[in-house]
């Protein structure tokens, strides 16, 4: 369920990078491998969409990999709205 959950992340990107992340997310062995992938899917997705489309994708995993990793790694990734970044900038 967490494969194909991750390459359903990123099932509509389309660049060289994505297929052969698709490559390596079918070559992992374990839940942890798979969450060590997701930075990649960050940027995969982010490069296809933008990162708050991408940030929204890969929090929507974590519920995936509950208990299969330790809590404390379940971390979600942080990204702040254009709008909020141009009013901070």
């Amino acid at each position: 369920m967490i494969r194909q959950q991750l390459v359903h992340s990123v099932a509509d990107c389309t660049s060289q990078t994505a297929q052969r992340l698709r490559s390596r997310i079918d070559q992992a062995r374990s839940p942890q491998e798979l969450w060590l992938l997701r930075n990649d899917a960050f940027q995969v997705i982010s490069q296809q969409h933008d990162q708050s489309i991408a940030a929204e994708r890969i929090n929507d995993l974590i519920q995936c990999f509950e208990g299969w990793l330790e809590p404390k790694q379940l971390v979600r990734i942080k990204h702040q709205t254009p709008s909020r970044q141009a009013t901070q900038g």
